[in-house]
């Protein structure tokens, strides 16, 4: 292979996943206040994403969360990384899917008690590869989630189409409810107050997308009680 062939190679490379790469912010609020700021970033089969309390929030409860998913094809993770920092609860955690086995490797950094091996399904995502993955799916189905070694079975049903007002303008959307029923028999642990409880038998889940080619998460509504919490895009870059 000659140097231009090489050049022309690498150059490719760099575009095709330059054009692949997308970042997403969202907030999300409850009652109607602004409470957390998220950017997702989806390039080469990585996931990243940054949770930061506002302001507002910080005098309640800090939170400065960050979360990494390598994965495979289909959004299948690899590796899911959490480094948590909230008021009175912190992680610093891996966790490893081996899919041959259907098992997870958990490696803990700050308590080595928590470091654990579990069973899980062969298509077994995490919280932020599966809603990457339901992006791309037309049709209602199932999959399963790992929600802090709790393995769930999901239920997504598409419910229609509606036309939002959002960040980044008047947007045809398509309706996903999200339904969850508890497989394993272990109880639910503590977790981060970003995912805390969205995987739950009791309330329900709803994402719009947009109804076009890049199925772009503009709203989520997670049914709790007394009051919902929405997530809100506030800007989309690609």
């Amino acid at each position: 292979m000659n140097c231009k062939t090489k050049l022309f190679l690498i150059l490719f490379v760099l575009i095709y996943f330059s054009l692949q790469a997308e970042k997403i912010h969202l907030s999300i609020r409850y009652l109607g206040l602004k409470v957390v700021n998220i950017v997702m970033e989806d390039s080469e089969n990585k996931i990243s994403i940054y949770g930061q309390s506002t302001s507002l929030a910080n005098i309640a409860a800090k939170l400065d969360n960050y979360y990494f998913v390598e994965y495979d094809s289909d959004y299948l993770p690899i590796k899911y990384t959490k480094k948590i920092v909230q008021k009175n609860y912190f992680e610093d955690r891996i966790t490893y899917y081996n899919r041959e086995n259907s098992t997870a490797k958990l490696t803990s950094f700050l308590d080595s008690s928590k470091s654990c091996e579990y069973k899980i399904k062969s298509s077994t995502r995490d919280f932020f590869s599966s809603l990457f993955f339901l992006r791309n799916q037309e049709q209602s189905g199932e999959m399963w989630i790992d929600a802090n070694q709790i393995i769930w079975k999901i239920k997504y049903e598409f419910l229609g189409k509606e036309t939002i007002k959002c960040a980044i303008g008047k947007v045809d959307a398509r309706i996903v409810k999200i339904t969850c029923e508890k497989y394993s028999d272990e109880k639910p642990k503590r977790s981060d107050m970003l995912t805390n409880n969205l995987v739950n038998e009791k309330n329900a889940l709803y994402f719009w997308f947009t109804d076009d080619e890049q199925s772009i998460p503009v709203k989520a509504k997670y049914s709790m009680k007394p009051f919902p919490v929405i997530w809100k895009i506030e800007r989309y870059e690609k």
